[in-house]
């Protein structure tokens, strides 16, 4: 179907022409011809065919607006179609309150359908409705035409369509495979109950695929959802529709009832928090000690801190200074006072954070508001051990005996011995007694 504008009259000469030339129109003598090329120029007027074999053309899907302003132009449009086997040229007209305001030869093809249009001046017109139409020979259609001031128009009623797919999870978001909000707004996700366990931030207008919608709260297990469309009544582009009790940014509906499309979610893996948490392990093995310190076999802290020890009241006895992050081995610490002697405590080693990030163990003095333990599954990480005190250890003094000095007089001379012990090097001219001197004869070379 195409629009076109009134046939001039060269046209009508054209196919009356080709007529004659035997190419299929339909037989039309050239003094009608003539006669209608002339009217249609000159006065826009047209003869219906005086051939009543032929069927009128048939009028359908009138269109003009239900209301204007005096002086606006109004264009009416309709559907004319010819019916007949034969190409022809038939009148069509425009009436108002039965009165022909314009009328147009129409040339169409057999079984062809065009749109016709018919402008309008409402100038002249006084308030008031007004019957109007397009008519041919045997067919019409009519409608009503308010000239005068118009009420304002209802504004259109939002929209939205949503699909929401059963789909596999981690447990922190769901997603939507496609939304489409006329007027923009927020998707939320509801459970079961009804209560909203998650939503987006604020979407534009217009069509949306694949929309991620975090939850709240991390699914623990599969669950039935349902994605509902929301408003953004308020202009803010904040979601207030819990805050508000339900007054503000409430749902798209339709028919009066929420846009909304439900989904199964399956739980495939264990959710997180959309960070790492951080972690810790610990080897603490039973073993001998001192009582000044005690050894941690293994450490791994993720995020660097400290271990605490920790006696069987829960209060710290001993910490370490700050550890970077990773794997350590055979971690010493120092404890705040020394064990007794000759006795086993039973010691924990706890892993703690450096949450101010100040690479000092605040945990005592910030009442543990700071530097908290790390934990898993709530509970801190720790590991326990028998710590046994042996006796206090000594220094050996180094000692001299008879055994360690040799002193042996020759004829010739004296030979003395000294040997070193390991802590202090002792001369047994000072050290060690000696026994007194054993009178010896002298021999001479020669007598006197």
């Amino acid at each position: 179907m195409s629009t076109r504008t009134r046939i001039a009259g060269v046209l009508v000469v054209v196919a009356l022409v080709a007529a004659a030339s035997g190419t299929g129109l339909a037989a039309v003598d050239t003094q009608q011809a003539q006669v209608q090329e002339q009217t249609q120029t000159q006065t826009q007027y047209c003869t219906y065919p005086s051939n009543g074999t032929y069927e009128s053309f048939g009028v359908s899907n009138l269109s003009a607006p239900s209301g204007v302003e005096a002086g606006e132009p109004v264009t009416v449009s309709a559907d004319i179609t010819n019916p007949n086997d034969v190409p022809m040229i038939q009148c069509v007209e425009f009436r108002l309150e039965g009165d022909v305001v314009e009328r147009t030869g129409w040339a169409l093809n057999p079984n062809e359908t065009e749109t016709i249009e018919f402008d309008v001046n409402t100038t002249d017109l006084e308030d008031g409705t007004y019957i109007h139409g397009v008519e041919t020979r045997d067919f019409g259609e009519l409608a009503t035409l308010t000239v005068g001031e118009q009420p304002e128009p209802e504004p259109e009623e939002p929209t939205a369509t949503l699909r929401f797919d059963d789909q596999e999870s981690d447990g922190t978001n769901v997603t939507v495979a496609s939304a489409n909000l006329s007027d923009g707004g927020y998707i939320a996700i509801l459970d079961e109950n009804g209560s909203v366990v998650g939503a987006t931030d604020y979407l534009d207008s217009g069509p949306q695929e694949n929309v991620t919608v975090s939850l709240l709260e991390p699914l623990n297990e599969s669950a039935n959802l349902t994605a509902q469309a929301h408003l953004d009544t308020n202009g803010n582009q904040t979601l207030d529709f819990l805050t508000s009790n339900g007054t503000e940014d409430g749902p798209y509906t339709m028919n009066d009832t929420p846009v909304t499309d439900d989904a199964v979610v399956t739980v495939s893996e264990e959710p997180t928090n959309g960070t790492d948490e951080p972690t810790a392990t610990l080897q603490f093995d039973d073993q001998e000690s001192d009582g000044s310190n005690v050894t941690v076999t293994s450490a791994n802290l993720s995020d660097g801190g400290y271990i605490a020890i920790l006696d069987e009241n829960g209060s710290v006895v001993g910490a370490t200074d700050y550890l970077d992050s990773g794997p350590q081995e055979n971690v010493t610490v120092p404890l705040l006072e020394p064990l007794s002697e000759n006795e086993s405590v039973n010691l924990t080693a706890q892993a703690h954070l450096d949450t101010n990030d100040n690479q000092t163990l605040d945990f005592l003095t910030s009442n543990g508001t700071e530097d908290g333990p790390y934990t898993v599954n709530g509970t801190p990480v720790t590991d326990d051990a028998v710590v046994t005190i042996g006796e206090e250890p000594t220094t050996e003094e180094p000692t001299t005996t008879d055994d360690d000095t040799e002193t042996t007089t020759t004829d010739d001379d004296t030979e003395t011995t000294t040997t070193d012990d390991d802590t202090e090097t002792t001369t047994t001219d000072d050290d060690t007694e000696t026994a007194p001197p054993t009178e010896t004869p002298i021999h001479n070379e020669t007598e006197s």
